[in-house]
């Protein structure tokens, strides 16, 4: 193998265990806020959001836009 070849493919293996790190910081993320969400809700006697919040993902949406927990950009 090539110096370059050898170069190319270690920089290929580098991005993949970014994007790896980063999916696996995303999930992380995804699944505290979503907790937070769910906490919110039932400290607010919300059950029946809660319930639909697991499998609505446009309501879960504007539940976290109501409890000001949108994604930061």
């Amino acid at each position: 193998m090539t110096l370059m070849m050898e170069m190319k493919k270690q920089r290929n293996e580098g991005r993949e265990e970014g994007r790896a790190e980063g999916r696996t910081e995303g999930r992380t993320e995804g699944e505290a806020r979503f907790a937070d969400l769910m906490a919110a809700l039932f400290r607010d006697s919300r059950s029946k959001d809660a319930e639909r919040t697991a499998t609505d993902i446009e309501y879960r949406k504007t539940l976290y836009h109501e409890y000001h927990m949108d994604e930061k950009a």
